[in-house]
C-alpha cells in the first residue's frame, strides 16, 4: 500500500479512505478490466445474428482483449487462484473482506450469461446442436478458449517453428471448437 500510495502521490491514509485493504484495491483494478471485457463482448456480438456467430465474435474479441489489455487479462487470470476464491466466498478463516466482491461476481455472472445466451440462441436458431447443455458447453468453451489464448511458451515456439501465426492458430482453433458444437445451419 505504501508503494501504491507513493505512485499516486497520496498518503497511505488517503488511500485507505478509498479502499479498505489490499484485496479491495486489487479487485477494483480487476473489475475495471472485467468491465472492459464485458463491453468488448457486447460490441463483438452486436453485429451477429446467430448464436454460433455471436460465439465466434466473442471468442475473437477475447483473444484481441488478451493481446491489447494483457495486464488486465493477467490480473483477471490470477483471480482464479484458490486464495482469491476463498476471499470472494467470504471464507470465515480469511480476514480480508473484499468490499467490491459482489460487483466482481456480478460481472462474471454477466459474462457467463452472455455466452449462455449465445448458446441458447444457437440451439434455437439451429446453428448449435440441440443436444448440448448450454452451461456445460460454455464451461467447456471457456476452458478451451483459455488454452488457445494463453499459449505456453513451448506451444508458441512450435507455432513459430511451423510458420503458423497466432491469428492463423486462433482461426483454426475457433473452427475446430465451433464445428464440434455446430448444428445443421452452420455459419462459420
Amino acid at each position: 500500500m505504501d508503494d501504491i500510495a507513493g505512485d499516486l502521490e497520496l498518503s497511505k491514509t488517503t488511500l485507505y479512505l478509498y479502499f479498505k485493504n489490499k484485496p479491495s484495491l486489487f479487485f477494483a483494478v480487476v473489475i475495471k478490466g472485467v468491465v472492459m471485457l464485458r463491453d468488448t463482448f457486447k460490441n463483438a456480438e452486436k453485429s451477429e445474428t446467430t448464436g454460433l456467430g455471436k460465439l465466434m465474435s466473442i471468442i475473437r474479441a477475447y483473444f484481441n482483449y488478451s493481446q491489447i489489455h494483457s495486464d488486465y487479462y493477467r490480473l483477471n487470470l490470477s483471480t482464479r487462484a484458490p486464495r482469491f476464491m476463498k476471499m470472494l466466498q467470504n471464507d470465515e478463516d480469511h480476514d480480508a473482506e473484499i468490499e467490491n466482491a459482489e460487483e466482481y461476481i456480478q460481472l462474471k455472472e454477466e459474462l457467463l450469461s452472455m455466452l449462455t445466451d449465445a448458446v441458447n440462441l444457437g440451439i434455437k436458431d439451429g446453428t448449435i446442436r440441440k443436444d448440448l447443455d448450454p452451461i456445460q458447453t460454455v464451461m467447456f468453451l471457456g476452458s478451451a478458449i483459455e488454452a488457445i489464448v494463453h499459449l505456453s511458451p513451448v506451444n508458441q515456439l512450435l507455432l513459430e517453428t511451423y510458420g503458423i501465426t497466432a491469428e492463423g492458430y486462433l482461426q483454426y482453433s475457433i473452427d475446430v471448437l465451433l464445428q464440434g458444437i455446430a448444428g445443421e445451419k452452420k455459419n462459420l
